[in-house]
């Protein structure tokens, strides 16, 4: 049996058929929940640590005892987000489309003016997490945000007021592991945290939540290496109380398209963008009001090949999917779970946003769909199951 068709992937599954097969995209789950500190965030990657001298794929407790922690949350590995679907939603799937199970659908946007200007088209995300923070129904959230590092890089953050989470809006479109932050989060002490992430993120925060733990036991392993592996398992997952996902097709590498594309090539210093957009071209907002626009294609000879490695445009297993899709100054929201669901109503009720209906904005509606599937069509089928790899 290959490697993905494995109800159970090991470390060294994870380390060949991800890692150095180049799919891995780099959102730092694996290194997050191992329970032995075998692996670290090495420049993206997960790199094994603890015997520097072995084999990049080796793990002497995957290979002793038994754990494999790391590979259960593995976004690029069995189950996919497919077979997520009966944990996520059961058999609550009021709609489905190609785009995945959802309860409605609609275009939002905040009312707060403080809010909109920074915020990304509708302002709908940092919207529902400060309604959130005020409503004490979270303590924080898990976003990415700028932190006085590298210009236009954000890092992944735990916000926990208004004014920071405020200060956080807004897409970069470079990478930011999100969820290195859950640990953050854990150690903080936080029992109500929301999580906003790219659909390659929220799949192995689902896997935390929902993954089966039952090839953790074993009659010769010993009770507290039981626990300890499980509780790296769930408990970074546990104080998530829910999850916005961010749709999106590919992000672009920092070094092609800030400091080359961007800065050198276009003479833009970086210390002058205030925001970026991306709608059928990338738009660059500079600090002095100007726009300035970027061919995509252009841009997207700076995309990193491990996005094209994703088949979940949507993020379909969140509880949230926000995402302009073509809509300018609005979000396209989806409500997903009945938890979803319910956020947003409490939100629409207490007049925080606005919407309108979907079909006021058919081609949004159109856009969504197609870009599902052609982000389903492009993912390669890896040699061992017959494919190419490209």
């Amino acid at each position: 049996m290959r490697h993905d068709t494995k109800p159970f992937p090991s470390f060294k599954d994870m380390m060949n058929d991800v890692v150095d097969y180049g799919s891995c995209c780099e959102c730092g789950s694996c290194v997050v929940v191992c329970p032995y500190d075998v692996i670290h965030y090495i420049d993206g990657k997960p790199k094994q640590v603890a015997k520097p001298d072995a084999a990049f794929d080796y793990c002497a407790v995957s290979e002793g005892i038994g754990c494999d922690v790391c590979a259960s949350v593995c976004p690029r590995l069995t189950p996919r987000e497919g077979d997520l679907y009966d944990r996520v939603f059961g058999g609550d799937r009021p709609f489905s489309e190609n785009f995945g199970v959802y309860r409605s659908i609609f275009a939002a946007r905040c009312k707060d003016e403080r809010v909109l200007q920074g915020a990304q088209d509708g302002g709908v995300v940092t919207a529902i997490l400060a309604w959130a923070l005020r409503q004490g129904f979270i303590e924080g959230a898990v976003v990415s945000a700028l932190d006085g590092g590298k210009l236009c890089q954000p890092v992944p953050k735990v916000v926990t007021t208004e004014e920071e989470l405020i200060a956080s809006a807004g897409s970069w479109y470079t990478y930011c592991p999100n969820n290195l932050a859950l640990r953050q989060a854990r150690e903080q002490g936080l029992s109500k945290v929301a999580f906003v992430g790219t659909p390659c993120q929220i799949t192995p925060l689902r896997k935390m939540q929902y993954m089966d733990d039952a090839h953790l036991e074993g009659p010769k392993k010993k009770a507290k290496n039981i626990e300890r592996q499980k509780d790296h398992l769930h408990g970074f997952a546990t104080n998530v109380v829910f999850s916005i996902g961010l749709l999106c097709s590919e992000v672009f590498t920092y070094e092609g398209l800030m400091e080359q594309k961007i800065e050198q090539e276009m003479g833009i210093p970086l210390s002058e963008v205030e925001k970026f957009n991306v709608k059928g071209k990338v738009l660059i907002y500079k600090k002095d009001r100007e726009v300035v626009e970027l061919n995509l294609k252009e841009a997207q000879q700076h995309a990193r090949p491990e996005c094209h490695h994703c088949g979940d445009f949507s993020a379909e297993l969140a509880d949230i999917s926000c995402g302009g899709v073509g809509a300018m100054g609005w979000t396209i929201t989806i409500a997903r779970t009945k938890k979803g669901e319910e956020i947003l109503t409490r939100l629409i009720e207490q007049g925080v946003i606005e919407t309108r209906p979907i079909e006021e904005f058919e081609r949004s509606w159109k856009i969504l769909k197609r870009l599902t599937r052609l982000q389903r069509e492009r993912v390669p089928v890896p040699p061992w199951l017959g494919g190419d790899g490209d």
